[in-house]
């Protein structure tokens, strides 16, 4: 009996410091998921000289688009401007605007 007592006690004290882990863990979370909000409002990205994989963390564009930005990158040369985007295929002025505040060239 004394040995039963002693496992639901472990058993018990396992279970509450798992919910303070828990806890800790989610805190934790939240403010690594604030810092890189915080983090991308001052982020940019230059258009001329990103590769296929940061051009994809953009709203709205994934890898595909993020493909045909280089793509006409390498045809064209490099963009002048932000709004050059506008002429790559997939590219609209919604997506522009998403994005514009975090692209330099």
């Amino acid at each position: 009996m004394q040995k039963i007592s002693k496992i639901l006690f472990y058993c018990l004290m396992l279970i509450l410091s798992s919910l303070s882990f828990a806890d800790s863990v989610k805190e934790k979370s939240s403010e690594i998921n604030s810092q890189s909000v915080a983090d991308k409002a001052n982020y940019r990205v230059d258009i001329n000289t990103a590769d296929i994989s940061t051009l994809s963390l953009l709203k709205g564009i994934g890898k595909k688009k993020a493909q045909a930005i280089v793509k006409y990158r390498d045809i064209n040369g490099t963009f002048t401007s932000v709004d050059d985007l506008l002429k790559v295929s997939g590219i609209g002025k919604q997506i522009l605007n998403m994005n514009k505040k975090m692209l330099s060239i």
